[in-house]
């Protein structure tokens, strides 16, 4: 999260500053805007004035104010009077962070294993499309794939696949390629690790092909949900719903 004390530069507002970093807060500038981690607890030495502090109401930063009690505060921005004794104002800081912190969404399951997806795509080295798959049983990630050239083989980034690096129209010269898709990847590396995918759930970036709906169905995996659609799979679906497989769309946020 993001707390913002703003105000001027006062002892209790820079007392306050110091009891976050010594609780392993990240410390800020009013103007230091890129480069935030998700992960990470910030504070940031917000400006004395309102000017400046849009972007970090964007961001929905908690806004503190270090002011006196007349000084007005924005909806949902709260004021410590500057003649606070700073142990009171470390203790009205911290309930009012900890209340934050408590609302703070976490991603559902869905968007946890298909971002699982997507981080694994970026393993890819085709040069027309990077898919990245995750199977998980028991919400706990047993494989893992992305598309690409076989092992031990030249990648495709590398002149591997000669339909890749001609740029081949999409759904053209399909028998020219050798690149192994995501899904298709996850399930032989389960394979080859002696792991089984029985009942498990498939997440992919991108809906898969024919081939790797066979597959699909064949290694046991019961559901599949796929973030970007695929514009010739009406047959893939069909062969999910004859197999009694769930099929579902969840679009990244």
């Amino acid at each position: 999260m993001i707390v913002v004390l703003c105000g001027e530069a006062l002892p209790l507002k820079a007392g306050l500053i110091q009891h976050l970093v010594q609780k392993s807060f990240y410390l800020r500038s009013g103007q230091e805007f890129d480069g935030l981690e998700p992960d990470k607890n910030y504070v940031v030495d917000g400006p004395a004035s309102v000017p400046g502090l849009q972007p970090w109401r964007d961001r929905g930063s908690l806004i503190v104010w270090v002011a006196p009690n007349s000084q007005p505060a924005a909806k949902g921005e709260r004021v410590i009077a500057n003649e606070t004794p700073e142990s009171d104002a470390w203790e009205v800081l911290n309930q009012w962070i900890l209340a934050a912190m408590r609302e703070q969404e976490r991603p559902g399951w869905d968007e946890y294993f298909m971002k699982i997806a997507q981080v694994a795509s970026m393993r890819s080295n085709c040069i027309k499309r990077k898919v990245g798959a995750v199977i998980v049983r028991d919400r706990r990630v047993v494989s893992t794939g992305y598309n690409g050239t076989p092992r031990g083989t030249r990648n495709c980034n590398e002149g591997g696949c000669p339909r890749c690096n001609s740029l081949a129209s999409s759904g053209t010269r399909l028998d020219e390629c050798l690149c192994s898709h995501a899904e298709e990847n996850a399930i032989v590396q389960a394979a080859y690790h002696g792991t089984s995918v029985k009942d498990g759930i498939l997440y992919t970036t991108f809906a898969p092909c024919l081939m790797c709906s066979k597959m699909i169905i064949n290694s046991g995996i019961i559901e599949v949900v796929f973030n970007v659609d695929y514009p010739l799979n009406d047959t893939s679906f069909q062969l999910f719903a004859q197999a009694g497989i769930r099929i579902r769309q969840h679009r990244l946020s």
